[in-house]
């Protein structure tokens, strides 16, 4: 409570006190005012939607009641007129809707009466009012509906008519003929006027005619017709008299009803107006209490105002003036009121401040005077250290001047404060002229590597501002303003910072590195060009291989061509002529193929007498047949070099470009392959890729990978096929034929395997295995059986094994392992093999010979079939080949016997045995026996047999031997 009590005796409390009571007062005032003003507009606006809602409701009624009443004018109508029963019913229907309507809305005005009883009374008469009507207008319908008398009258006088024309007596009395037309003319006169004519006239027609039916005293139908009739009438006469009555009975409740409906209507625009009145009035009420409470809220402000300044603006003055003095230097003056406020607290304070003031502002004085002459010794050291600085920037900048390095140092914002005399001359700019301007950029040009303009953001400085790390070892380019004058630098750049860890600078070394960087591309230039010709080798082309096929990606419908040219019988030139020649003859035509292509186009050499030219950017595949025909005819011309006229020719392999090829590899690749299919045409020297080279080559890589596998996983074996005597068909031998058996592909041809093995030097341990594993098995045979001493295993020789130096070393070898004899092995050579390989041949014929190693010379008659060779080399049997051995089952082939013949008469001649090889008739055979051959070998025999039906083959020769030695 005191806390309390304590806070209303400071400004702020009274100030919260004052202003929250008058803001509390206005809300209060506001919320009174506000409440009642719209309770009035909730009653006015209530009374008002009340009113108009009774009214639309009333002219709804009214509406609705003057449509009833019209439809039933119209139902009168008609049934005046005698018009039919649907008209009729149809009048009534839209009366029965509109009276429905009408109840409607009286039962809505009913319901918003219980809200206000003023119209109550009026309300009471209106319901019985309309229910009195509706019983009318019932009553009126029904009588019409169920008594159609009019329409009865029509029917009876047509009856009438005809039964009086269909009898005969009747007929004949014209008195009672002219009564009847009488009758029938005033019963039309009275309907077709629209009641306008007499009933009474028709009632005495009728009364007149009915005399004279009497008269006639007759009991015939028309009398009683004539009855009916008139009986009839009577009824429509009365029932028109009752309508009569309805229609004046409705027509007075019609206008009970309008007047009732006006004084509804016109009570409820009297509320709706007072209403209104009542809200107007409401406002001008809540404007005066507005006003009222305004004026109250201002004078109460006016009273706290009054208040307030008296408590706070006098010991405001008194602060304000103090504040002035202290300003102005004077701490002599003091406040001297007390109080327990705010005021008071800071004036207690204020004193206290201006004591210590005078006592700080003491101190200080004493301080100032203390720190002047310290300052003036200081000086003085100063002025020693500044005379120290100057002659260490001296020297600073005549070390930085003498550098070789150029030297350029930036401030933070790229501004270049100062040069060396390196850097001025790196530059092409002197000294003077250097510190005009705040940047070298304007006066060179920077460019990177590859020769591209750096722009600014990537200048040294520029890249070093940005990211304030170091920049080490940048190679630069400096474009400078004397034409063809440009240099390379190395660059390094650093920043500085200050202790507060600010950049203060950038520091820029150049170092000149173009003699270096012109070596290094002499350096890329021969790694990327051929020393002999200057063409590009095959990194480069490799490059723009891949460049060309990425852009064929990019645009499927660019196309470019690979030609892979290789000279013909270019190392002929180069072995016999020298060296030197060859080199003159490669730069010939490198210069000749660059004669035949654009500049856009690449010609480089991959090595040897291998030429790789690269057409791109062409329209179609007949320019590239251009280009060949061109370069053909001119490679076959005499060529004139060093005094001697050479000819050559090229065999050309074509690649087109495909989105299909990866690298610049894989299109090289089969442009090689391409012109290895043309080195082997002779029909054309030129050759183009197509997909089933490429398959050919992937089923040779599969191959050679297979025949690999083979010689690991021991795929092969060997067959042998018997030779024998052409006369006693007595066992001669074998010769050993290998097999490979695929583990997939099943047995494959040796004609498809042997070449590859050749080409990949495979040959030479495929041929030792056939020569230990033959060896092996002939050994086997000779131990088991006797009379295999003297047979012969024959083994074929390829050329790489015969020309290998541990050729015959290898043979001692196995011979001694299976400890077979010389003498049961035969070497079978081919013609080729003896005549590229004539030296070799002779100097192991006699170590052969040491051996008893007999040799067959393959094929015979097929190749060279030189005699000068069979003279000179000690061949030991000839093999007719098989192509031979065909013809003599045709009489007329006279040639294949003469050949055959001339060829056993040679051998024989020169002592040497002969074997037919292929023989598969026995006609071939006899003819062989008869022409002199000693053997013969071929599916007559027997086919090659494995190891096993070999054996069987030599049991059965054996118990043949036997039973013949027996006889």
């Amino acid at each position: 409570m005191s806390h309390k009590l304590h806070c209303l005796r400071t400004i702020r409390g009274q100030l919260m006190l004052g202003f929250g009571g008058i803001l509390l007062l206005n809300l209060i005032s506001a919320f009174i005012i506000y409440g009642t003003l719209q309770h009035f507009r909730y009653r006015a606006q209530a009374t008002i939607d009340y009113a108009t809602r009774v009214r639309e409701l009333s002219l709804e009624l009214k509406n609705n009641f003057l449509l009833a009443r019209k439809a039933e004018d119209i139902l009168l109508d008609n049934w005046q007129l005698k018009k039919v029963s649907p008209a009729i019913q149809n009048a009534i229907n839209n009366q029965e809707n509109y009276l429905n309507q009408a109840r409607q809305n009286l039962s809505a005005i009913q319901t918003l009466q219980k809200q206000n009883s003023d119209i109550e009374a009026e309300l009471t008469i209106l319901q019985s009012l309309f229910t009195n009507y509706e019983s009318a207008f019932q009553g009126t319908a029904k009588r019409i509906i169920a008594h159609d008398e009019g329409y009865q009258l029509h029917q009876q006088l047509q009856i009438l008519i005809n039964q009086f024309v269909n009898d005969r007596t009747l007929a004949r009395n014209r008195t009672i003929e002219s009564l009847l037309w009488t009758a029938i003319a005033e019963q039309q006169k009275y309907f077709q006027t629209n009641k306008q004519g007499s009933p009474t006239d028709l009632r005495a027609s009728l009364d007149q005619l009915e005399t004279a039916l009497k008269a006639h005293q007759s009991k015939t139908p028309i009398h009683t017709l004539a009855q009916d009739y008139t009986t009839t009438l009577d009824t429509l006469l009365l029932l028109e008299q009752q309508v009569l009555f309805n229609q004046i009975v409705a027509e007075n409740i019609n206008k009970e009803i309008d007047h009732i409906i006006e004084v509804i209507g016109q009570k409820s625009k009297t509320q709706a107006e007072q209403a209104r009145l009542g809200l107007i009035q409401t406002a001008n009420y809540t404007r005066i209490g507005l006003l009222i409470t305004v004026i109250t809220a201002l004078a109460l402000t006016l009273w706290v105002s009054l208040w307030l300044g008296k408590t706070i603006v006098q010991p405001l003055t008194q602060l304000t003036d103090v504040s002035e003095h202290i300003a102005k230097g004077s701490l002599e003056e003091t406040l001297n009121f007390s109080a327990s406020n705010e005021f008071g607290i800071v004036a207690t304070a204020l004193n206290k401040m201006l004591i210590q003031l005078r006592e700080t502002l003491a101190d200080l004085e004493d301080r100032v005077r203390e720190r002047t002459q310290a300052l003036e010794a200081k000086t003085e050291s100063l002025e020693i250290t500044l005379k120290k600085l100057r002659f260490s920037q001296a020297n600073y900048h005549q070390l930085i001047n003498n550098l070789q390095a150029g030297v350029i140092i930036y401030d933070p914002r790229g501004n270049m404060m100062m040069a060396n005399l390196a850097a001025s001359e790196l530059l092409d700019i002197s000294s003077e002229s250097l510190s005009l301007y705040s940047s070298p950029e304007a006066r060179v040009t920077f460019v990177d590597e590859s020769g591209a303009t750096l722009p600014p953001q990537e200048h040294p400085c520029q890249q070093v501002l940005t990211t304030q790390v170091p920049l080490h070892n940048y190679v630069m380019g400096i474009h400078r303003q004397r034409p063809l004058d440009s240099i390379w630098t190395l660059v390094n750049a650093f920043p500085a910072f200050d202790d507060q860890n600010h950049l203060t600078q950038v520091v820029v070394l150049l170092l000149d590195i173009t003699d270096r960087k012109l070596a290094e591309e002499q350096l890329r230039y021969r790694a990327l060009h051929d020393a002999l010709t200057g063409l590009p080798n095959r990194t480069l082309l490799t490059e723009r291989l891949d460049h060309a096929i990425q852009r064929v990606k990019r645009y499927p419908d660019s196309l470019f061509a690979v030609l892979f040219i290789d000279l013909d019988r270019f190392k002929v030139i180069n072995d016999s002529l020298g060296h030197l020649v060859g080199d003159q003859l490669l730069i010939y035509i490198a210069n000749t193929l660059k004669r035949h292509v654009r500049s856009s186009d690449t010609v480089a050499r991959l090595g040897g007498d291998e030429f790789v030219i690269l057409l791109e950017n062409l329209t179609s595949p007949h320019e590239v047949v251009q280009v060949i025909e061109r370069i053909e005819k001119d490679i076959k011309k005499p060529i004139q070099l060093m005094n001697k006229t050479l000819f050559t020719s090229a065999s050309i392999g074509i690649a087109l470009s495909s989105p299909e090829y990866g690298t610049g590899e894989d299109i090289l690749r089969d442009a090689d392959n391409a012109m290895y299919r043309a080195k082997g045409n002779n029909l054309t020297s030129y050759e183009l890729f197509n997909v089933e080279m490429r398959q050919t080559m992937l089923e040779v890589f599969e191959l050679e990978t297979s025949l690999r596998q083979a010689l690991e996983q021991q795929q092969f074996i060997l067959h042998y096929q018997p030779i024998v005597s052409a006369t006693s068909l007595e066992l001669l031998g074998f010769e050993a034929l290998v097999r490979w058996v695929h583990p997939e592909k099943g047995l494959i041809s040796p004609g498809k395997f042997i070449p590859l093995a050749e080409e990949t030097g495979l040959i030479i341990p495929l041929s030792e295995w056939i020569f230990q594993e033959a060896c092996s098995q002939m050994a086997q045979w000779c131990a088991d059986f006797r009379m295999a001493s003297s047979l012969k295993m024959s083994i074929n020789i390829a050329a790489y094994h015969f020309q290998s130096p541990q050729f015959l070393e290898k043979i001692d070898q196995i011979l001694t392992e299976t400890q077979l004899l010389g003498k049961n092995l035969k070497l079978e050579i081919t013609e080729s093999l003896l005549i590229k390989n004539t030296d070799r041949f002779l100097s192991l014929v006699p170590q052969l010979q040491q051996r008893q190693i007999e040799i067959s010379l393959d094929d015979f008659g097929t190749g060279y079939s030189s005699l000068n060779y069979l003279k000179r080399f000690p061949i030991n049997t000839l093999k007719i080949d098989k192509s031979f051995v065909d013809g003599l089952d045709y009489q007329k082939n006279q040639a294949d016997v003469s050949i055959i013949e001339a060829i056993i008469h040679i051998a024989q001649s020169l002592g040497m045995d002969v074997v037919a090889e292929g023989v598969e008739t026995d006609r071939q055979r006899q003819q062989l026996q008869q022409l002199g051959c000693e053997a013969i070998q071929g599916y007559l025999m027997s086919p090659p047999l494995t190891s096993e039906k070999a054996r069987e083959f030599i049991n059965r020769q054996l118990s043949v031997t036997s039973d013949q030695s027996h006889t």
